[in-house]
């Protein structure tokens, strides 16, 4: 362990105060990464080790110093909760820390902001990282090059979570003993912790923006319906959601058939097999952690190609399913089935920024489907209550390229170690996981009633293309960072940094602007970074309306409207209009692509079939909650109804 930090050090680094004692940072200079030095807190612990007998607990709050403050580093990052990656150096149970940065010289030897009256508290953005709830730290986006291009001054936040089974156990045991969802009381925490001490870094409670990326945009979602429905005052004022929404992929109940599974095979994994189940968490607590990660790899294992993961946040309050018995301890955090917190209003009135990228799909489906009997069987075992007729409705929206003759709707380049259905399954996986439900959120948020509710709505789509000559899943994160270690680290690529001038910039101003105003002229976005766009007018960035009507009805009949190839309806007016970035450009192929700068930042409209696409996975979005049945606060729908939008 090293020293704690000598008078000279205490003087000559940024230090802050906080409750649980006095942490000294170091000052970042690195001219090629950020323009200006960065003030920097790395492992800054926000609750007490998960370790002993505070594992498969709810987080639990630091003590304070029974006696004077003590002085600690804050240079070296935390530990990370151990994941996928198993337990190495840098992970281990001590792992609930955050990372804070801020500009360097704005805020003084006493704690206090620099000209105080002259100058405001900071804005706040803390990001939520992601890893499908099984892997990730918060060190995934590199939050420090994110405040340090930004024109205006802001405090950023990272922090790690409980993930894999150690986060995220679901079953029926683990619901009596009240013991779901313990990564999302984790962020909870870390966020009720930053609203409590962000002023000390110099950063304003009253102005703070959630990000997250999949894994994290879902967690983002499910954090803004559960302070809608608490007496909690939300911790936070606005919020960004990439590539995810509470509606996205599975949200069942503990006591779904693969949870029970999956939970079955995790007590055998680790060597659990026949305990009696009275002593199953004593002896989970016991058990070295390398043995519970090693089987929560192992579970991991078995479900990954089929995309059905294992522990995953589930629904735990006694109205997100029907016949239970569950009343479960402590105050729900996904009290219904988000679909029902939707439909109902349940949800916070903020402003919001969600998008998607065009490709979500490819790095989950299996790369060799070839047959169109594979491409349904990958949907049936990934939503069991699929019907047949269902299935067939799926093959219509989506062509089977190998026999159809037209062109289908979806990109059909396809990369010679891929299988003839691996297009088409993106496509479908795409829409079903991440486009559409982004789209839902925005359409529920964009539909709220004028008033003091309506707040503003933006939507995106990143276009740029990589891997596979795709804008695949996550491509976009070290775009809005503006990482210049990632921009510039194999080519040269100016047309790239324009879009992240255009992408960290917008994203910048949503964080300053207290009202979520993207196109505030008095909230300076990115710097220029020598992109081709450098200097060009921003590209106004208009308000999502839904091209939807609110009492529009799904009802799974069949209808050509529902058949590729008719137009059918579209977006009228200004409804559906969303922010591109990047179309066409092709820069981080390299060799493979053709070197195109394309477009930094364009809106395009919603065209038809990303309508239709989206209604029939809306129709069908009960089947992958609660018990996945199509129901609705408990009751079966009658008549074969779909869910309202």
């Amino acid at each position: 362990m090293a020293p704690p930090p000598s008078e000279a050090d205490i003087a000559t680094n940024p230090g802050v105060t906080l409750p649980q004692g006095r942490y000294v940072g170091i000052k970042l200079v690195d001219p090629r990464r950020f323009p200006k030095p960065i003030e920097a807190f790395h492992g800054v612990p926000y609750a007490q080790t998960t370790a002993g007998r505070n594992r498969f607990r709810s987080p639990q709050p630091l003590p304070l110093p029974s006696s004077g403050k003590k002085v600690v580093w804050a240079r070296e990052f935390g530990d990370a909760c151990p994941g996928l990656g198993g337990v190495k150096k840098g992970f281990s149970e001590d792992c609930l820390n955050a990372n804070i940065y801020r500009p360097a010289d704005v805020v003084g030897s006493d704690g206090l902001l620099k000209d105080r009256e002259k100058k405001p508290l900071l804005p706040v953005i803390v990001y939520v990282h992601g890893g499908g709830f099984n892997a990730g730290n918060g060190l995934e986006r590199d939050m420090a090059s994110f405040v340090a291009w930004a024109n205006a001054p802001m405090v950023s936040v990272n922090f790690n979570y409980r993930v894999g089974a150690l986060g995220f156990l679901p079953s029926e045991l683990t619901a009596r003993e009240g013991l779901l969802n313990l990564g999302l009381r984790d962020q909870q925490m870390l966020l009720e912790w930053v609203k409590d001490n962000v002023e000390a870094f110099g950063g304003d409670p009253e102005n703070i923006t959630i990000m997250g990326l999949s894994a994290g945009a879902h967690s983002v979602g499910h954090h803004i319906m559960y302070y809608a429905q608490t007496s909690k005052p939300a911790p936070f004022h606005k919020a960004i959601l990439e590539s995810g929404a509470t509606t996205a992929r599975a949200v069942f109940v503990p006591t779904h058939p693969r949870h029970l599974i999956q939970f079955r095979e995790f007590l055998v994994a680790a060597g659990l097999e026949g305990v009696p189940e009275d002593e199953i968490f004593d002896r989970l607590r016991e058990a070295p952690v390398e043995t519970l990660v090693e089987a929560s790899h192992a579970i991991w294992n078995l479900y990954e190609p089929s995309v059905t993961w294992p522990f995953q946040p589930v629904i735990d309050g006694p109205n997100g399913w029907a016949n239970s018995s569950h009343t479960g301890s402590g105050e729900p955090l996904i009290p219904n089935l988000p679909i029902n917190s939707w439909r109902k209003g349940k949800h916070l009135h903020i402003p919001v920024m969600t998008g998607f990228n065009t490709n979500e799909g490819t790095v989950f489906i299996p790369p060799d489907a070839d047959t169109n009997a594979q491409f349904r069987d990958f949907f049936k075992a990934l939503i069991p209550a699929f019907s047949e007729a269902d299935l067939d409705e799926l093959e219509k929206l989506y062509p089977d390229p190998v026999i159809s003759w037209r062109s289908p709707p979806y990109k059909t380049v396809i990369p010679p170690d891929k299988g003839r259905q691996w297009a088409r399954l993106d496509a479908a996986y795409s829409h079903y996981a991440y486009i559409c439900p982004v789209l839902q959120t925005a359409h529920f948020l964009s539909t709220v009633e004028d008033g003091p509710n309506k707040k503003p709505v933006y939507v995106y789509r990143f276009a740029a293309t990589g891997k596979f000559g795709a804008a695949n899943h996550a491509d976009e994160a070290p775009i809005v960072a503006h990482d210049i270690d990632v921009l510039t680290r194999e080519f040269r690529v100016p047309g790239l940094l324009a879009v992240s001038d255009a992408m960290h910039g917008a994203w910048a101003r949503f964080v300053v602007s207290k009202t979520g105003d993207i196109n505030s002229t008095d909230a300076s976005g990115g710097g220029g970074t020598g992109g081709i766009n450098e200097g060009a007018a921003v590209v106004q960035w208009p308000e999502f309306k839904s091209p939807f009507s609110k009492d529009e009805v799904e009802d799974g009949k069949k209808s050509k409207r529902w058949l590729w190839g008719d137009d059918g309806d579209g977006p009228s007016g200004d409804t559906g209009k969303i922010m591109v970035f990047g179309e066409g450009n092709d820069e981080r192929r390299g060799a493979e692509g053709q070197g195109r700068l394309g477009i930094p930042a364009r809106v395009e409209q919603m065209t038809p079939l990303m309508m239709r696409t989206c209604k029939f996975w809306w129709a069908r979005v009960g089947l992958s909650e609660g018990l996945g049945r199509m129901e609705e606060d408990g009751k079966k729908m009658k008549g074969g109804l779909r869910a309202k939008l």
